[in-house]
């Protein structure tokens, strides 16, 4: 008779632990998990703004969770860099947090409108943005040079 509670006490441990796993990979497939701040990716090498002619894409980690679509919302954490490597902006610095906007709405530069899409939640992406899809001749910052292509590590964490 003991061992036939120890038993269902056991049974019953291991379910409700399977069921705590399941909710929490469950509620947690919405948002990532911000690694790109804790352990960004090196700066890419080689390029030139002369060379940078298209939208490049390049998954650096594939997500898990929901795609992104055009008029979605989403969150994300990102650096900016030029390229040569030198940061220019970043959601991670300190004080700042992720960045909201709507796909598709303009709200951001082209590059980022047409790069976050197709983007799972949990992915890293690099966007090697050429200028005329990024800010062009005009600058926002005196970071940002005239004519200067751009790229982005970017990770999203959540879709509204």
């Amino acid at each position: 008779m003991v061992g036939m509670k120890r038993s269902a006490i056991l049974l019953g441990t291991s379910l409700l632990g399977l069921l705590a796993l399941g909710a929490y990979l469950l509620l947690g497939q919405g948002q990532g998990t911000a690694d790109l701040c804790t352990n960004p990716p090196a700066a890419a090498t080689g390029l030139t703004n002369e060379a940078i002619l298209s939208l490049r894409i390049e998954d650096l980690k594939e997500g898990q969770g929901p795609q992104a679509i055009t008029s979605n919302t989403v969150r994300v954490q990102y650096i900016g860099r030029l390229v040569d490597g030198k940061e220019f902006d970043s959601s991670c610095r300190p004080g700042r947090g992720p960045f909201e906007f709507t796909l598709g709405a303009g709200q951001v530069i082209p590059g980022w409108d047409s790069g976050i899409v197709g983007m799972r939640v949990g992915g890293q992406r690099r966007l090697i943005i050429p200028a005329h899809l990024a800010y062009g001749e005009r600058s926002p910052s005196p970071e940002i040079p005239p004519g200067a292509a751009l790229v982005f590590d970017v990770e999203l964490l959540e879709i509204k």
